[in-house]
């Protein structure tokens, strides 16, 4: 028994074919699959984040808004500063979901290629 296993795909007419399958290939995409998903575990955590941060700006929005003792001007400059954080926080996240974004994209079509059938020769 060295290094190969065998891969069955099954074509549209229901017969199948086998290619060699390298057990180091295996392990490799198996090696791949698990680092995407804990780069996407990591993104759920920096979702969780920005939920944290929209939350925070819409309290304290919603204080200022109620607040009748501060001077307006002093409510414009407490807004610009809300906006200002949760802009730049929010902005961090958007670059690390589209990145993720495009690596799950990629490992889609891959798993599309594996399970795509395999034509006879």
């Amino acid at each position: 028994m060295g290094g190969t296993i065998l891969a069955v795909r099954v074509d549209s007419m229901g017969e199948g074919d086998r290619e060699p399958h390298s057990v180091g290939h295996s392990v490799a995409d198996l090696t791949e699959a698990a680092a995407i998903q804990a780069e996407v575990a990591h993104d759920r955590l920096a979702l969780e984040w920005g939920h944290i941060v929209v939350t925070r700006l819409l309290r304290v929005w919603k204080q200022l808004e109620t607040h009748e003792a501060v001077a307006y001007e002093d409510k414009v400059a407490a807004q610009v500063r809300i906006v200002d954080e949760a802009t730049s926080s929010l902005w961090h996240l958007h670059k690390a979901l589209v990145r993720t974004s495009r690596k799950l994209k990629a490992h889609q079509q891959q798993l599309k290629h594996l399970k795509a059938p395999v034509s006879a020769a």
